[in-house]
């Protein structure tokens, strides 16, 4: 099973969950990002050969929403870690960038479980709430709504636990 991991702005392919992911994933592709949401997904559009399922945290689970609604068909399934689709920075986004995250979604088709700390100081839950009212498939997501902050330091045994319930669901269709 193909799986990766899109690290956070102020994170790395060093970071507590990517270290965490590449102990029990010794073959996830986690690749060095930028802060910049542009030059992330171009690098994806280069790098990204085959399905995958993804993981991402805080910027790196807005690049896989992104990258899913850009191209459906090479996202299995998806694990959101406190996705970036709001926040309470006033100059974290730009107002064009603003704009484009109340219309991010989910698409339809792809099994999502999103893990939201309700403690979570940068992306507030109403955003990640309203994300997912919008999807078109609201009954193939799963919100968990935590006792947590924006790290999710807390909950990194859910985060494990949903990546294994994710490959499961998408393992079947693989193999049919």
């Amino acid at each position: 099973m193909d799986i990766c991991f899109f690290h956070g702005m102020d994170s790395s392919p060093q970071g507590t969950k990517s270290t965490l992911l590449r102990h029990h994933y010794p073959r996830i592709w986690i690749p060095a990002l930028p802060p910049d949401v542009e030059e992330r997904l171009n690098i994806l559009d280069r790098e990204v050969k085959r399905p995958m399922v993804v993981v991402g945290s805080s910027l790196g689970g807005l690049t896989a929403l992104l990258f899913a609604m850009r191209k459906p068909q090479w996202v299995e399934g998806m694990v959101l870690l406190a996705p970036a689709v709001g926040t309470n920075s006033p100059d974290l986004f730009d107002a064009r960038q603003k704009k484009v995250l109340q219309t991010v979604y989910i698409p339809a088709g792809i099994p999502t479980t999103v893990i939201a700390g309700i403690r979570d100081d940068v992306i507030p839950i109403s955003a990640i709430r309203s994300m997912v009212a919008r999807s078109p498939d609201r009954h193939g997501i799963t919100l968990h709504e935590v006792d947590d902050d924006h790290n999710l330091h807390k909950s990194l045994d859910l985060m494990l636990q949903s990546i294994r319930e994710i490959l499961d669901e998408v393992s079947p269709k693989r193999a049919g």
